[in-house]
């Protein structure tokens, strides 16, 4: 696999998170999703591996205590080579570097690849939000408590 740096976004990656946004998401209005997240996220993070962008993942500070991950996607072309955890990896420790004890996201209930993985960085399943997504599918709410070292 090519190296891989993660990085924070930067204007000109606007075009490949919109691709992967749609690819991942089916979104209807992806430029939208980006301005959300461009807006109103605390870290944009991208995986570049040089000639592209594989994936990226967007949090937000929602208190002092409290971030959460609000998107988070990796190219299809690239899943299964570890970028995810290197993203989210990165955007757990920012979020602790900024003083978060509390790390939560939703996940579709069907996502179970998705579910494994943020189980093993400590995410637990702490509640079902029904018709979550606007297909009526239901999500996990996912919290990861961070420890007082």
């Amino acid at each position: 696999m090519q190296s891989v740096v993660i990085r924070e976004y930067s204007n000109r990656d606007f075009k490949e998170i919109l691709e992967i946004d749609k690819e991942a998401f089916s979104s209807r209005n992806p430029a939208y999703d980006v301005y959300v997240y461009i807006t109103y996220g605390s870290d944009l993070l991208v995986a570049d591996i040089g000639s592209k962008i594989a994936g990226y993942i967007v949090t937000m500070d929602i208190d002092d205590t409290t971030g959460k991950i609000i998107a988070f996607a990796v190219r299809k072309e690239f899943r299964g080579m570890g970028i995810g955890k290197i993203l989210l990896k990165s955007a757990i420790e920012r979020l602790i570097g900024r003083g978060k004890r509390k790390i939560t996201l939703e996940v579709r209930v069907s996502n179970t690849a998705a579910q494994q993985l943020y189980k093993k960085f400590g995410f637990k399943i702490a509640e079902i939000i029904p018709g979550y997504y606007s297909d009526g599918e239901d999500a996990y709410l996912m919290v990861r408590t961070v420890q007082e070292q």
